[in-house]
């Protein structure tokens, strides 16, 4: 028989998925999900065009990238990050792998927020859930060389298209956001690699 070792769990992706996982059953147990939403979720329209403190914008810049509006919705992250995280940082190194994620929540959210507050002037939307940091762990994957992420990416895009004109309740652009952030980090990263193994060369 096969047991799976604590050891060997990617342990940053361990962590992600519990932290996301106890935030959401915190909410729901104590029926204040919908509170911390609100109060935690990103606003656009907070971010960019002032209506709120501009620290209180970045808090919920990050905190977003830990809500998830129902049980198929953080399923369905939760199941992504585990069949994708444990390759990502094993791949890159728990240090990249973390500023990653996080900056590819980041990057979507931005993007989200961009597309539908000064482009569209729709942003009074709350943005939640892991999707963006999760497509950026998509983004490290296809940088690695899984072609399969760059057929993700072309049905975001086809999905955002039809959403900006639709009222679908899925946030595209922040998964394209967040996707081309991982990308082009872990392009960088790999660069950056190859050059410092390069200098050692004799």
């Amino acid at each position: 028989m096969l047991f799976l070792k604590i050891s060997d769990l990617p342990p940053i992706t361990t962590i992600l998925m519990i932290v996301n996982g106890f935030v959401f059953a915190y909410g729901m147990i104590t029926g204040i999900q919908d509170r911390i939403i609100s109060n935690y979720g990103f606003i656009p329209n907070y971010f960019f065009y002032g209506n709120h403190s501009f620290s209180d914008s970045i808090v919920r810049l990050f905190s977003s990238m830990f809500l998830h509006a129902g049980i198929a919705h953080i399923a369905f992250n939760l199941f992504a990050l585990a069949y994708l995280g444990g390759f990502a940082e094993k791949s890159i190194g728990k240090t990249r792998y973390l500023g990653t994620y996080l900056a590819a929540g980041i990057a979507g959210a931005l993007l989200h927020g961009i597309i539908y507050t000064l482009i569209l002037g729709n942003s009074s939307n709350v943005l939640i859930g892991a999707s963006a940091a999760i497509s950026g762990v998509m983004g490290i994957t296809a940088a690695l060389g899984n072609i399969r992420g760059y057929y993700w990416l072309a049905i975001q895009i086809l999905y955002a298209f039809i959403g900006s004109v639709t009222s679908i309740p899925i946030a595209f652009t922040a998964h394209i956001g967040g996707f081309m952030a991982g990308l082009l980090l872990t392009k960088l990263l790999i660069v950056v690699e190859q050059k410092r193994r390069g200098r050692y060369l004799y």
